[in-house]
């Protein structure tokens, strides 16, 4: 029987930077506002492995207003700790339209926008921490379990190189592929790297064999296959997804898989898994396909910490996990307004 690992009293600490965003998310109901919840790889992330009780502690650079403001208040009420986020002139909050809909066979879908459709004015944007903060950051934060980040640059490079040494276990979930030294810089320091077919369809092309000691590629609804560095079956490998009925929104599910994971692994509490069994990888992994399968019955990136309490939702995973008697989930809609009507200078 699969049991999934929880960290009581904050045993476990993930740092993180990267995307976190403040999701704006419609589904063109009229009754009530937009809901606004914590978005980005590296927010929603942070978010979950809170929500799983890790001391959970994202590094962000936000400008000083009412998006910051909202982004606050999601975190702190799922106790993550915002204590390495910093508010200035020259930050950003990024605010990102997560817009659900039907195709027309009434299959739900999603996509995101990053204009003001009213006005076709951008939205603000991702702006990494600077390099200079590294420093600071680093001595107010010494040491992470698990070292996340979703983007490349110069100090998610000197943030990963500094946990990596304190004995953390350091995972890079680029969304894109660049063709430059960091990229390369960042493949060097990861222990696991994992990424959409559908951001970088030609990762394995790019590097015939493992440049990283774990390598996740998510196929969507077909599910993941991963590679490994060493061992002797260095081949690609497939882990079968998880059928769910009554899929709402799929938007966040890549974020649960990676919180799952994470879960597992940073449980083991070591800094490489070079020595790790093959079926404890394996495990760790279908763990994460099952989270983010169950994501996808609610609106929103991470509808399941609106919806359910942590012990059900764990009790749901185990169920799925084990092929036992899955419980009766009710499929969440939000009531969100139409995007005509949602002022966004009320956030900007």
């Amino acid at each position: 029987m699969t049991k999934i690992k929880i960290s009581n009293n904050n045993e476990l600490t993930s740092v993180g930077t990267g995307l976190v965003a403040l999701d704006v998310i419609l589904n063109g109901s009229p009754s009530t506002p937009a809901k606004l919840c914590t978005g980005g790889s590296c927010g929603n992330v942070m978010s979950i492995l809170a929500f799983l009780g890790w001391n959970s502690k994202p590094i962000a650079r936000f400008s000083n207003n009412n998006a910051a403001k909202s982004l606050f208040a999601d975190l702190e009420n799922f106790k993550v700790d915002t204590s390495l986020i910093s508010l200035s002139a020259d930050g950003s909050t990024p605010v990102i339209i997560h817009r659900i809909l039907k195709d027309k066979f009434g299959n739900a879908k999603h996509k995101f926008e990053f204009k003001i459709p009213q006005t076709n004015i951008w939205l603000p944007s991702y702006k990494p921490v600077l390099a200079s903060a590294v420093q600071t950051l680093v001595s107010k934060q010494s040491y992470a379990n698990i070292f996340y980040f979703d983007r490349v640059s110069r100090s998610s490079i000197d943030l990963a190189k500094f946990y990596k040494e304190k004995g953390a276990l350091i995972f890079f979930e680029p969304s894109s592929f660049v063709d430059n030294n960091q990229f390369k810089e960042c493949l060097q320091i990861a222990n696991v790297v994992k990424y959409s077919n559908d951001r970088i369809s030609n990762y394995s092309d790019l590097f015939p064999n493992a440049e990283v000691e774990l390598e996740i590629e998510t196929l969507g609804k077909d599910g993941l296959r991963y590679r490994r560095k060493s061992g002797k079956n260095k081949n690609w490998k497939s882990i079968k997804p998880f059928k769910i009925d009554n899929i709402i929104d799929a938007a966040g599910a890549g974020d649960w898989c990676t919180a799952g994971i994470i879960n597992e692994l940073g449980s083991l509490q070591t800094n490489s898994l070079e020595t790790i069994d093959d079926a404890i990888i394996a495990k760790s992994l279908s763990i994460g396909q099952a989270f983010g399968a169950i994501n996808c019955m609610f609106d929103g990136a991470r509808g399941i910490m609106y919806n359910m309490t942590r012990d059900s939702f764990i009790k749901s995973v185990e169920a799925l996990l084990n092929n036992t008697n899955f419980p009766e989930i009710e499929a969440s809609t939000i009531k969100a307004s139409a995007i005509k009507d949602f002022e966004f200078n009320s956030i900007l």
